[in-house]
């Protein structure tokens, strides 16, 4: 018997672990919990928090399907970046602020959050599960990279709460 540990704190519901099974069996349960998952993003408490950022991802993607969209050589959206955007969102918990979502030159999705002058923090999806980071608050700085499997890194989501926590 397998027992699962989570934060629900720091965890959207909508997020189960990666299935790896290859029985029928397993493959019933990964499609029971596809239906969970979107019987859930339909409700009220993640329903419209999901559609916009979904939305604006999408958007996004449309603005940006070409090469060249900035006049300066920009690559189109990375479309492997693109799809893991879409998990990194569905992995958001309703209480994350929707960030700006954009594309940066190389064609990785980039999600901004802005809680005043000189207080930011970036998050680039990569296509290879990469989150580059790099926030400003007042004179301090930070910066790394995470990987990305199931859920956000706690130390993603200490510092978008840091942009909106007041201290700096």
């Amino acid at each position: 018997m397998n027992i699962l540990v989570r934060n629900m704190r720091k965890t959207n519901p909508l997020v189960f672990p990666q299935n790896r099974g290859v029985s029928d069996a397993a493959n019933d349960i990964q499609r029971e919990t596809e239906e969970l998952q979107q019987n859930i993003s339909r409700s009220i408490t993640f329903g419209d928090h999901l559609s916009e950022m979904m939305e604006r991802l999408f958007e996004t993607k449309q603005e940006h399907a070409i090469n060249n969209w900035d006049g300066y050589g920009a690559k189109a959206i990375d479309e492997q970046s693109y799809k893991n955007s879409t998990r990194f969102i569905l992995s958001l918990t309703p209480d994350i602020p929707i960030p700006e979502i954009g594309v940066e030159p190389d064609g990785e999705v980039v999600f901004e959050w802005y809680g005043g002058k000189r207080n930011v923090f970036s998050i680039s999806m990569g296509s290879r599960n990469e989150l580059t980071y790099a926030g400003l608050y007042g004179i301090s700085k930070t910066y790394g990279v995470e990987h990305f499997y199931e859920n956000v890194p706690d130390t993603l989501l200490d510092n978008i709460n840091r942009v909106f926590s007041g201290r700096v």
